[in-house]
Formats: structure tokens, sequence, C-alpha cells
């Protein structure tokens, strides 16, 4: 049995060096699970909240030094992405309420590789061979969006903050193009403030969502999940909320034992202080990369979580709710 480096108590996964209770009071130990948080703030790049000191690469790997110069993968006529048809309606996180899942036809799903966050737990955790990966030109792109059976957009990944000179450009002219097409963005929401605001005015504009993945409200907590701070994902929240509170939904994922009700009742106290009405879904953890020593999330986790939830906010969700059932 693993036990915890503070206090000495049993903890769940081998990855994380301490328990969950004392996981909250220090962060600290972030510094040993992952990599690099050195070049974290005071850089030049400015597309989210890392704000990396660029020596070697930026912290998603999608700038990099070339010759002494900061050059990047990806620019606003190709990204390093994978793009494939989704049937409507999708297994997307915003899919019980978005009125895409009403429709029929397809989805563009775009996969974004490289990540501003650094989740244990990431469960697509091949957008970080960014080496390998394709590079996709705008026009390339925008010939699958011509087809008229592609009712709506899903910018994902990875996280698409990294690359959102290429997002945004590509969402404007499909608008432009296509017309009735919705753009939808799943996301960590921990990017540029100004670009995520461009961002929700094309889904406002095209009838589409923007999720941001609250991972968790305690920050000693969030920086041993992700490796990040959460401040920047909640105050892109509350600004994108101020210009277009029609497209903002939230999740969070009930990482076993760590992730808990009372995690899901602080971050359900501030979504509810915007409005009691936006959408909110608690995904079900199944063990997958750095964690997947944990288990599926024990069915009264679950239900604390939603009960927690509840109490704030009118429109609460589950999701992967197929994996208890395997349990």
């Amino acid at each position: 049995m693993n036990e915890c480096i503070i206090c000495g108590k049993p903890r769940p996964s081998q990855t994380i060096p301490v328990c969950p209770k004392c996981a909250k009071s220090h962060g600290e130990v972030a510094g040993s699970i992952h990599e690099r948080l050195e070049i974290i703030g005071g850089g030049d790049c400015e597309l989210c909240s890392n704000r990396c000191r660029i020596e070697d690469s930026g912290l998603c790997n999608i700038r990099f030094v070339r010759n002494g110069r900061i050059v990047s993968r990806s620019t606003s006529i190709k990204a390093v992405l994978h793009a494939y048809q989704d049937p409507l309606p999708t297994n997307c996180c915003n899919s019980w309420f978005c009125r895409g899942s009403g429709m029929r036809g397809y989805n563009l799903a775009i996969f974004y590789y490289g990540c501003n966050f650094d989740c244990l737990y990431c469960q697509n955790w091949q957008h970080r061979f960014v080496d390998d990966a394709p590079v996709i030109s705008i026009d390339k792109l925008l010939e699958k969006v011509m087809k008229k059976e592609i009712r709506c957009i899903c910018h994902f990944g990875g996280s698409p903050e990294p690359q959102m000179s290429f997002a945004l450009k590509f969402s404007e002219l499909a608008i432009e193009k296509r017309g009735n097409i919705a753009i939808c963005w799943e996301w960590n929401g921990s990017g540029n403030t100004n670009l995520c605001i461009r961002a929700g005015e094309l889904s406002s504009k095209s009838g589409g969502t923007v999720k941001f993945d609250i991972k968790a409200w305690n920050e000693s907590l969030h920086k041993i999940l992700t490796g990040r701070g959460n401040r920047q994902t909640l105050k892109n929240l509350e600004r994108m909320f101020e210009r277009y509170p029609d497209v903002v939904s939230a999740t969070t994922l009930l990482v076993p034992y760590y992730v808990d009700s009372e995690e899901v009742e602080r971050i359900a106290e501030f979504i509810s202080g915007l409005s009691p009405n936006i959408p909110y879904s608690l995904l079900v953890f199944h063990p997958d990369y750095r964690l997947n020593d944990l288990p599926i999330t024990p069915k009264n986790q679950v239900l604390e979580c939603y009960r927690a939830a509840r109490r704030h906010l009118k429109n609460v969700n589950v999701g992967n709710m197929h994996l208890i059932d395997r349990v």
C-alpha cells in the first residue's frame, strides 16, 4: 500500500505522492510530478496562462526554439491536428442539451495536438505526440466543412488554446462560407482572455457552446492534478458569461477520492453565482494515462457530488454513467 509522504496514511495512487486530504494543502509536490514547471511565468508567449519562458520549447510543444528563434508548428493557416466526422448526436460533453444533438448529420471533430495543461488522467493523452502529428492547412480543413451534412464543429484535444490563431481563423471562414454551422469549444479554458472572448463570440453567433473543464476548485489540488493553477479558467468563464451568457457550460471529472463533493460544491457555488441555469456535467472517471491505478469513480462519490451540485444548480448532468454499470 502506498503511503502519503506528508501524513503517512494510505494514498490511492502511486503517481500522486499525497493522500486526498493532504493534496488540498501541499501543492508544492506538483513539482515532483510534472516536468519543467520552472519555465511557467514571465515569458514572451501569451497564448495561455502559462506564459512560458521558451528556452527550448513551450510546455505545449507547439512553440519551440530553432536556430535561436522561437518558431511555431501552428499558424493562422496551418495547425497540428486530426479531424474526422462524428455522427450526430455525438458523445461530446454537451450532447445532453446542445442543439446539435437534435440534428441529423455529422459533427466535424477537430482534435488539436498539444495542451497547456498536463493532466495526470488525460483521456486523450495521445495529443502529446506532437512531433509525429499531421500538419493540416486551413484550406484542406475547409474542404471538409463544405459538405452539407456537417452541422457543427467541435474544437477539442489536447486543447485548442495553444493553436487559437488557427482555430479562430478557421471558424470565422467556416461561418462565412457555410452560414448555418455551429462552432463549439471543449477546453480547459485557461487561454488568453481576449482570444477566449473571440471564440465565445463565434459560438454565440453560430448557436454553439463553450465548455469549460473545471478540474478542481482547490488551487493546491488543481496543481497536483494538472501541473497548473485554475484561476485563469475561472476568470475566463466569468468574462465569457458577462459577454456571451448563452454559450457557457462546465464539466468536472470526478477523479476518485480526490475530486470529492466538497470540490464539486465549491465549483457549483461559483457557477451559480453567475447563473443557476448554467449547464454543469459531472463526468465519471475511468483509469487512464498516469492515473491508471485508480478505479472508476465509486458510485457513492458520484451520488454525493451530484447532490452537492444540485444544491446550487438547476441543470446538472452525470456523464459516462455506463462506466459504473460495468463495475
